[in-house]
């Protein structure tokens, strides 16, 4: 490994393999800010740079201090320790006997956690903690934290009833360590069950058929039970809907089905759009008779999501309903637009289906005058399109929209000149030309075999200008792979059939390569007073990353400027330029073996 550059730098580097995520970076200034860049290191190339600053501290601090655990009489902490060699930690808890006043306690090094007790109900705390290293305390970390207050479970909910069955839910109380759950009716019949904390619903079962029944629940702090909460629900004459399947989504409709419910007069639906998608549809329902296990949704928006419910019907009695949510599709490009040929005066354009389209818009102009835009508006059935009257030796603009009712999907635009009235004689243009497969710096083209053509002519540039590449192929080819491409770059490719030393009228088409996949998720884990752990989402197809860091100061800047990649024997060797923008500083070359 080979480093040059000035000393004023300060730029320090290492070169990790290509399955690591996480590096621990040492023997760092304190209380010092730093800059780290990763790159993605390729066979051939380096990624685009993801950069994090981090300030490493003057002594490491507790971290994560906090109340994990809230209880009537009780406050349990916990904390993250620190790197480094650690002595103990030192507390401060407050006095509940002695308003104001505080007193220090010491815990030992190797704990993580801590519960203060004799606390008084309902009181707000406020807690520090600093650990003790040899060379002295870190700054103190303060949390707080209130004990509970005695108080009955909130929102009781009795629900979805059924011929033997409710659903029981309710909102938790902090800091219980259970819930007792009863239920009687009114012949005299009661039962109840010991819950844990983590409960929050309970379905009461065994229930009789169309029957009343009171339900209570209280909360329970250890050895302490809480005030009781009551509600009454009726349990139904016969069952709910079971199961609510939606299928068929498309970008305006749904098909939705339920299970049929025995003694059932009748359904109500009901759809409208969720609280994100408020404003984009209105809500609407309507009601079903009891043969009715099935319905097509229409008439819906876009790309929104609904919440539909579905409710069965016992006469005038409303039984219980059950919910589910589907998004319809969003509006969808035109795929796999393309020019299939042209002459002085025409353009044939072809595409493929949409699936949701109800009609499709072709519009085209010359590319230097967009006022004379002239559009045609084809059935959904209709996949290609002969646009004439127009003038040879021009450049035109022919775009095309998938119309999903009175809403038009995002264009697909193709630019293309009109041949010379000079160009008499006419050879067959490729068929069916398609891109099959994309990488980041390849595409692979196919077509049909043209009859009576010596060859084919394969002509790339790129989209916005550049240096037009050709290739000739012989006429058994029906494939030909384009490489050397820049990544995350669109390219305007055409295809020609060769004979008798002329070309046919080009088939045109774009693509755009795939980006190049850089670091995501580079962020700092942790600091201390010199080390920065580091940790980063790993990239699937890099062979490994370069990792760069430098103090952040007015007199320190470089940034890599450029990148080579060479093939030595078994090696591949990484060249970095890196730029300084101080005044008289020199190009800095780093080389990795």
């Amino acid at each position: 490994v080979c480093c040059i550059y000035p000393i004023f730098c300060h730029l320090l580097y290492i070169v990790l393999k290509g399955n690591d995520r996480t590096t621990l970076v040492t023997d760092l200034m304190p209380n010092t800010e730093y800059l780290f860049t990763i790159f993605a290191v390729y066979a051939d190339t380096i990624g685009d740079s993801t950069s994090v600053k981090a300030k490493t501290t003057l002594v490491p601090q507790v971290t994560n201090f906090r109340v994990i655990e809230e209880g009537l009489f009780t406050l349990r902490l916990a904390w993250t320790p620190p790197l480094g060699k650690l002595e103990g930690y030192k507390i401060y808890i407050p006095r509940s006997n002695r308003p104001g006043l505080k007193y220090e306690q010491i815990l030992s090094g190797d704990m993580s956690s801590h519960l203060i007790d004799s606390l008084e109900e309902d009181k707000e705390y406020s807690i520090s903690i600093y650990a003790v290293y040899p060379q002295g305390p870190s700054e103190p970390v303060s949390t707080s934290g209130r004990t509970l207050k005695l108080i009955p479970v909130q929102n009781l909910i009795l629900q979805n009833a059924t011929t033997d069955t409710i659903q029981v839910r309710w909102t938790p109380v902090r800091g219980a360590s259970g819930y007792r759950l009863t239920w009687s009716s009114s012949e005299g019949y009661i039962e109840n069950v010991n819950l844990g904390e983590s409960y929050q619903f309970y379905m009461i079962q065994g229930l009789h058929p169309g029957s009343d029944y009171t339900v209570t629940i209280n909360p329970i702090f250890g050895d302490i039970e809480g005030p009781v909460t009551t509600g009454v629900a009726r349990t139904l004459a016969s069952s709910a809907v079971q199961s609510l399947k939606v299928t068929g989504v498309s970008t305006n409709s749904a098909m939705i089905s339920w299970n049929s419910v025995p003694g059932a007069t009748g359904y109500r639906l009901a759809w409208g759009p969720t609280a994100e998608f408020v404003g984009k549809d209105r809500p609407r329902q309507l009601a079903l008779n009891s043969s009715t296990t099935n319905y097509h949704l229409r008439n819906l928006v876009y790309d929104t999501e609904y919440v539909l419910s579905l409710y069965v019907l016992f006469g005038s009695i409303v039984g219980p309903g059950i919910t589910a949510t589907v998004r319809t599709s969003p509006l969808g490009y035109v795929s796999n637009f393309k020019i299939t040929s042209y002459t002085s005066t025409s353009i044939d354009v072809a595409w493929s289906a949409i699936v949701g389209a109800t009609e499709y818009k072709i519009s085209w102009h010359p590319s230097t005058d967009d006022k004379t835009i002239e559009s045609q508006y084809l059935d959904n059935s209709v996949l290609n399109y002969h646009i004439d009257g127009l003038r040879p030796e021009t450049d035109y603009t022919v775009s095309i929209h998938a119309v999903y009712g009175n809403s038009e999907g995002p264009p697909i635009m193709l630019s293309q000149y009109t041949a010379s009235t000079k160009d008499i004689e006419t050879i067959q243009s490729v068929k069916d030309l398609k891109v099959i497969d994309i990488g980041v710096d390849s595409f692979k083209l196919s077509w049909k075999k043209t009859a009576g053509v010596s060859g084919y002519r394969i002509t790339w540039a790129p989209f916005h200008g550049g240096t037009k590449k050709s290739s000739l192929v012989s006429s058994d080819s029906t494939f030909f792979t384009i490489s050397d491409l820049h990544e995350s770059s669109a390219y305007t490719i055409q295809v020609s059939s060769v004979a008798r030393g002329r070309e046919s009228s080009p088939v045109l088409l774009n693509a755009r390569t795939l980006d190049l996949p850089k670091v995501n998720k580079f962020h700092v884990l942790e600091t201390t007073d010199s080390t920065v752990l580091l940790n980063w989402t790993r990239v699937a197809t890099a062979s490994g990353y370069l990792l760069t860091w430098r103090h952040i100061s007015a007199d320190s800047k470089c940034t890599v400027y450029q990148s080579y990649s060479l093939y030595y024997g078994n090696y591949i060797l990484i060249i970095i330029l890196l730029f300084f923008d101080l005044p008289d500083s020199d190009f800095v070359v780093i080389l990795y073996i």
